[in-house]
């Protein structure tokens, strides 16, 4: 089966950031490739994000069929595949088979149950930002400079307005404001900042929306106008 190298490797830039690196949670280091009705389907998540890539592309996997690779092997195939137009993908009961060009990548598939992700995922979210994807890219990375990795930021979530606030004891506070348009209610949501930074990066177009339903329960990030791609990140509990 051949497949476009350069969509195979948007995919991958967008789904194996969120895979675990950590061994001893073998399940979740892997990236699952499912065959969906309407085409192959790529998920990572590591509990603390989750990435989920739809590709219409029918003719990778058999009907229903699932299977798991290791992220790393993945994450050197993005590299790989930046060299190709085309990448053939050839599975075996225990192996995959990539081959771009003249170079050829096997690696072993993970004989594990991936996690049941979809619970995951609301149907649908009452509220709704909308804001400049690289706005708010340079405002978490201002952000980042004073948050340490424990420090969460918060995202101050109003009508007009999304404000990005990092509180520290021994540094100060940075505040970071943009222009926003939300629908739905105002609220205030913590999150990891390199995970959230993760996310916007990863989504495609200028606008980025960013999906809430309370402050305790998963935020789901995606492109306007780019629908077959989703990153939901886990907020951070907040001390006021």
């Amino acid at each position: 089966v051949t497949i476009s190298a350069p969509l195979l490797a948007d995919a991958l830039r967008q789904v194996v950031r969120a895979a675990s690196t950590d061994m001893q949670r073998l399940a979740l280091t892997g990236v699952l490739m499912a065959a969906e009705p309407e085409g192959l389907r790529l998920v990572a998540t590591d509990s603390y994000r989750l990435a989920v890539r739809d590709l219409a592309v029918t003719n990778v996997l058999g009907h229903g069929q699932r299977v798991v690779l290791p992220s790393r092997a993945l994450g050197e195939l993005q590299r790989l595949l930046s060299n190709g137009d085309e990448a053939t993908i050839l599975f075996g009961t225990d192996k995959a088979t990539f081959t771009i060009g003249n170079v050829t990548l096997t690696t072993n598939l993970l004989q594990i149950e991936f996690p049941n992700y979809r619970q995951l995922i609301q149907a649908s979210y009452p509220n709704k930002l909308t804001t400049s994807r690289e706005q708010l890219m340079e405002a978490i990375r201002r952000c980042r400079i004073l948050a340490r990795e424990t420090t969460p930021v918060r995202l101050e979530m109003g009508n007009d307005s999304l404000r990005l606030v990092v509180m520290t004891q021994d540094l100060g506070n940075t505040v970071e404001e943009i222009d926003a348009s939300l629908s739905g209610s105002e609220m205030t949501v913590g999150f990891n900042p390199e995970y959230l930074a993760a996310g916007v990066e990863a989504v495609v177009g200028d606008e980025i929306t960013i999906e809430t339903s309370d402050p305790i329960k998963p935020a789901v990030l995606r492109g306007v106008g780019a629908e077959d791609y989703l990153y939901l990140v886990m907020p951070q509990r907040l001390n006021n």
